[in-house]
């Protein structure tokens, strides 16, 4: 399994190969993060691939923001087992301050 996910590098690599890599930065991803509830839509399947948006009502816990995050993962699959995830993040445009 490889998942690229560029913006949550911090610095090191975008791509992460196998369950231990991925599930370590899942961890360091969400040590300071309360998520309260997700949203996932129904995917959109071609051929191998297949795109998932997810949608996360969370709360940084340093600072206490809460938040929307969302993002896209976009999955390969090869016989049968997804192979790869492509992560895709929208950040929503900040209005200007007044």
């Amino acid at each position: 399994m490889i998942r690229v996910a560029p913006i949550e590098a911090s610095g090191g690599p975008g791509e992460l190969r196998g369950v231990q890599e991925i599930m370590a930065n899942s961890g360091r991803l969400n040590a300071d993060v309360q998520i309260h509830s997700v949203e996932i839509d129904e995917p959109f399947v071609r051929d191998d691939r297949f795109a998932v948006r997810f949608a996360f009502d969370q709360t940084h816990l340093p600072t206490g923001v809460r938040e929307t995050a969302v993002k896209i993962s976009l999955y390969s699959v090869t016989g049968g087992a997804i192979v790869s995830e492509e992560v895709y993040y929208h950040t929503p445009r900040h209005p200007p301050a007044r």
